[in-house]
């Protein structure tokens, strides 16, 4: 989650600054235009673009900082109550950029400082505005579709079916109709709401993409041409549990329960793709979907909180180096007539 902010705040400055560069020539081409009656003696276009360069790179990293700010700490609130912050904010930059820049000028020129407010400013402030808005609207898209999905989806990467080589962890918390009945309809919401926003860190850190959230269970993936061997899954899922026990008091004195997951988790071919014209979304399909959830399925029978397929196993490069494998069972594959072993992962 860190490097994704860090992301977000290099990129807002870049972007902000390349702005910036872009309105400054404009209005360089404005000034020299045979409409205009030229620019002023103090004037010099090379001033200007390193001013508007650091104005655009520092407030895009602002922007960046306030987002991240926002996006961790008013995740609950509206979406409109977050905008009208983000603006507050934005004007509050802008002004205080605004007096340094008129004592920086003022100092220069041995004039005094005189605040004057100009039609360029409302201009200013009402562009600016827009752009943090939509930087506001696409961090909001990113949450939705997931961290590095967006590009994809404008350059129409998911526009025609293509087939994709990845790894599926069904994650599924234990005893959950049980907890449901404790808690209540309500209750339970909220404890599945906390629950699922407390371990995204872990499965971010673990660079796992967060494919479904259904009812209680959560349906992670990797990229095997990113993984490239890592058992990164394995990491995210001892590294969840970890992460909820050191929350442990704060959910037992909250709901008056822990939660613990199980997982099962395999590989293959999936045909990834857009589908849906009024409410669209990336879905995978595949036999990888269904025997993952086949395998997480049994890891109450075979006591084992993480099983994997031993073709995951095979793919996973020193997975014997961190966790403990032992040979769980194995599953019938569909239309074959082989088996497929099923390998439970602990920790050392």
């Amino acid at each position: 989650m860190k490097a994704i902010r860090r992301f977000r705040i290099i990129a807002l400055g870049s972007v902000f600054a390349f702005i910036a560069i872009f309105m400054t020539l404009y209005e360089h081409l404005t000034l020299v235009s045979s409409l205009s009656n030229g620019a002023a003696s103090s004037y010099h276009l090379h001033h200007a673009i390193i001013i508007n360069i650091i104005s655009g790179c520092f407030g895009g990293m602002v922007t960046g900082v306030t987002l991240n700010y926002i996006d961790s700490k008013y995740r609950n609130k509206s979406f409109c109550q977050s905008l009208i912050l983000v603006i507050l904010i934005f004007l509050a930059v802008w002004i205080v950029r605004t007096i340094i820049l008129g004592f920086t000028i003022s100092e220069k020129n041995h004039i005094g400082f005189d605040w004057i407010f100009e039609a360029e400013d409302l201009r200013d402030i009402v562009f600016w505005s827009v752009m943090v808005m939509l930087a506001h609207i696409f961090l909001q898209m990113s949450n939705k579709f997931g961290p590095g999905k967006l590009i994809p989806i404008f350059t129409g990467k998911y526009d025609r079916p293509s087939e994709e080589r990845r790894i599926f962890m069904m994650l599924d918390l234990k005893a959950s109709t049980t907890i449901a009945e404790r808690l209540g309809h309500i209750k339970y919401h909220l404890f599945l709401k906390k629950v699922f926003s407390d371990i995204t860190n872990p499965i971010l850190k673990a660079q796992g993409e967060i494919y479904q959230y259904v009812g209680d269970e959560i349906v992670i993936s990797w990229s095997v041409n990113k993984a490239n061997g890592n058992p990164r899954y394995a990491e995210c899922f001892f590294n969840i549990q970890a992460h909820l026990e050191e929350k442990k008091e704060d959910y037992l004195d909250e709901f008056g329960v822990l939660p613990i997951f199980k997982a099962g988790a395999h590989l293959g071919q999936v045909i990834a793709g857009e589908i849906g014209l009024v409410k669209r979304d990336i879905t995978y399909s595949g036999d990888v979907l269904n025997t993952a959830a086949r395998i997480q399925g049994l890891c109450n029978q075979l006591e084992s909180k993480l099983l994997i397929s031993q073709h995951l196993y095979n793919f996973s490069s020193r997975i014997d180096d961190f966790w403990d494998s032992k040979v769980m069972g194995s599953i019938p594959l569909k239309g074959k007539s082989e088996s497929l072993n099923l390998i439970g992962l602990s920790r050392k």
